[in-house]
């Protein structure tokens, strides 16, 4: 993606002159579309139709081309056919236009003739300098300023606010845009982001004083190093950023034959890269708004993570605390001095705990329910309070009015309450006038959706910890697939724990090998060419004794040949036998384009079937290796399950990093690594890797 500077950012979202090219009057056209809502909102810069033949344009005098402009404009909106928008492009840039808004479908998405025009649409915009949107977008709409340049029809009731939308999908920047939840900075619907992505965008907004919290709908994350950058930089700005990914799958992980890619998908992946760079990934749309009124409207954010629960119905409570548990909201324990204040403050019959039902008795008097979240702010267990209280839309005036005192105690609370306060309808709907009495108070409608948010903005991580330090010592692979014994020579010699082994390739020289080795012993095929040694009968364990061991090798050198004929038999594996200990899976699979993430569960036979595991991207250090054993069933196993002794977790942890840096040194030549399983023995004894497969990466 080429460089764009931040006077082509300017350009592009702040003009101060637009030039239309292809300017019609034709109502279906999409500069039609621009022309007129540049009118309708008031633009205040130049405009300049530019039309070959036409003299003006909805009376605007058009000029025949931008060769024949005296002065540059900041942005040219190119409203042609997807044929003619290159020759266009040139035009502009050779011409110093610093901005496009390229409207045309008919790019990439479309064939190879279109790969082709948006691969020149790239080049033009890199050897310029130029900041282009699109192609194949609905362009982008400026509110502070009235630069509609948008290819499509905007509502007139479209609020200036704070909150940007940056979206590949057009449909959806038209659906967000117009919720009528939160005022607007800016839209933009940058379709296919060729040239100018939403790292671009996002560094632009960091420095935009009209902006206070960006929301992103993404289709694909290109250049995760240029994202990370920027938002270092909306961090540094205190601006929030949300995204709602749209095509979130988990198939794309199970190209390889690992098990490791069967359990982390794309998906765990991109949602690995949001929690390092600090982006709070939404499910839907209904998240997308709640967490953006969250973002825009919580003054102070939330210094501990306990949440309470107040509301006036036990069983209301109950359900928001039901919710609040699947979410995954710590609702902590009110400490006894705050249960006693309760006590005062309550009737007799009230059960002070949280979650708090304060009963009925604050409907007549809103003063307690104030005093009430002043006494819960207080407990220093508590970070946020949300007030969970319904007040369904199809009321009418007088029973409103019971909703209205407590409105009113919630808005005098947020004056000048110890903890921020939230107040939640568990509808997807509010009652405007009890909402009305609380514009100092975040609003938030949904309970899942709601609450949802909560936890994510509480758990947002606003250091960004992506990429790593590449590594300066990178080696590679030797030629060829790596059978087991070879995979494992190559991690021990990085200084991964692995069993004693020699290859042999007889049944006397199995003998005397394993006499070198302690009895009982494993025997495992040695091919390149059989991945799953188990079901071709290559692997015998606790082999205990030498006439043993003879037998052993003839029956999986026989076994092996009949199960695959054609199979480069190389001998067999004579290894330590490792018992004891929890099983443990650790791997390495790709993802694109964010390199290598690191797997770590459960492991054993029962891999897929368990479908326990915990995954990261690299690097890694120890905290985040111990972090992920600790975010897995795996964990609990290692503690002592059942009267079992407790396992070596530490050397878990610091096997998961050595991991991580053999990928940075290895990682041009691997596709994914599975060792499974890794023992993971009594507390103190370390681990061991029983079983290591390194799949090369294909050469191009």
């Amino acid at each position: 993606m080429p460089a764009n500077t931040i006077d082509a950012m300017r350009a592009l979202m702040a003009p101060r002159s637009v030039a239309v090219v292809g300017a019609t009057e034709r109502a279906d056209a999409s500069s039609s579309y621009v022309m007129k809502n540049l009118m309708r909102f008031g633009y205040q810069g130049k405009i300049i139709p530019v039309h070959p033949k036409a003299e003006a344009v909805f009376g605007y005098r058009a000029a025949p081309s931008l060769r024949a402009l005296d002065a540059a404009p900041d942005v040219a909106v190119i409203g042609i056919a997807a044929d003619k928008v290159i020759a266009a492009l040139e035009e502009a840039g050779s011409t110093g236009v610093k901005a496009a808004v390229v409207l045309a479908s008919g790019f990439a998405e479309l064939d190879e003739a279109g790969r082709e025009r948006q691969r020149q649409l790239v080049e033009i915009a890199g050897r310029y300098g130029m900041a282009i949107c699109g192609p194949n977008c609905l362009g982008l709409f400026n509110l502070t300023s009235g630069a509609a340049l948008y290819s499509s029809s905007l509502s007139a009731n479209l609020q200036k606010g704070r909150f940007a939308i940056l979206s590949h999908s057009g449909a959806s920047a038209i659906a967000l845009g117009n919720t009528a939840r939160f005022g607007l900075s800016h839209i933009v619907s940058s379709g296919n982001s060729a040239a100018t992505d939403i790292p671009a965008y996002l560094e632009f907004l960091a420095s935009d004083e009209d902006t206070g919290t960006v929301g992103i709908v993404i289709e694909a994350i290109r250049a995760p190093e240029e994202l990370a950058a920027a938002m270092e930089k909306m961090h540094a700005a205190n601006k929030p950023v949300i995204a709602l990914r749209a095509g979130r799958s988990s198939r794309g992980a199970q190209a390889t034959a690992a098990h490791t890619g069967s359990l982390a998908g794309s998906n765990d992946a991109y949602r690995a890269f949001f929690r390092r760079t600090g982006i709070i990934e939404v499910p839907d749309m209904d998240g997308f708004m709640e967490t953006a009124t969250l973002c825009l409207t919580l003054k102070t954010r939330p210094v501990k993570p306990g949440v309470a629960i107040v509301g006036v119905s036990g069983g209301g409570v109950a359900h928001v605390s039901d919710v609040a548990d699947e979410a995954g909201l710590s609702m902590p324990d009110l400490r006894p001095e705050t249960v006693a204040k309760m006590k005062t403050l309550l009737p007799s019959f009230a059960t002070p705990q949280n979650p708090l039902d304060t009963t009925g008795i604050v409907f007549a008097d809103g003063q307690i329910y104030r005093d009430v979240l002043t006494a819960v702010s207080e407990d220093p267990s508590i970070g946020l309070i949300v007030a969970s209280q319904d007040a369904p839309v199809g009321l009418d005036d007088f029973c409103a009015c019971e909703y209205l005192g407590i409105a009113q105690a919630v808005s005098d609370y947020a004056e000048a309450g110890k903890a921020p306060i939230v107040f939640m309808s568990n509808l997807s709907s509010g009652h405007p006038a009890v909402e009305g009495k609380l514009s100092n108070v975040p609003v938030l409608r949904g309970t899942k959706s709601a609450l949802t948010a909560i936890k994510s903005l509480i758990d947002q991580n606003r250091l960004v910890s992506w990429p790593g330090a590449a590594a300066s010592d990178r080696k590679s692979l030797p030629a060829g697939a790596l059978t087991e014994r070879q995979a494992k020579n190559l991690l021990a010699a990085e200084g991964l724990p692995v069993p004693q082994q020699y290859l042999v390739t007889s049944a006397d020289k199995a003998a005397s090998a394993a006499a070198k080795l302690s009895f009982p012993v494993v025997m495992k095929i040695e091919s390149p060419d059989i991945q799953h040694k188990t079901e071709a009968g290559g692997v015998k364990l606790g082999v205990a004794s030498e006439p043993e061991v003879r037998q052993a090798f003839d029956a999986i050198m026989a076994s092996a040949r009949a199960y695959a004929p054609d199979a480069d038999l190389r001998g067999v594996s004579v290894q330590e036998m490792v018992t004891g200990g929890v099983e443990a899976l650790v791997g390495l699979v790709r993802h694109e384009p964010f390199g290598f993430g690191l797997v770590v569960g459960i492991g054993g036979v029962l891999v897929e079937l368990v479908n326990d595991s915990a995954f990261d991207l690299l690097p890694i250090d120890l905290a985040r290796a111990d972090a992920m054993i600790g975010k897995t069933k795996l964990a609990s196993l290692l503690e002592g399950y059942r009267g079992s002794p407790r396992a070596d977790r530490q050397a878990l942890a610091k096997l998961l990093v050595k991991l991580s840096d053999f990928a940075a040194r290895y990682g041009d030549d691997i596709e994914a690594v599975d060792l499974n399983p890794v023992a993971v023995l009594p507390d103190g004894e370390g681990v061991r890797i029983l079983d290591a497969l390194i799949i090369a990466r294909a050469k191009t």
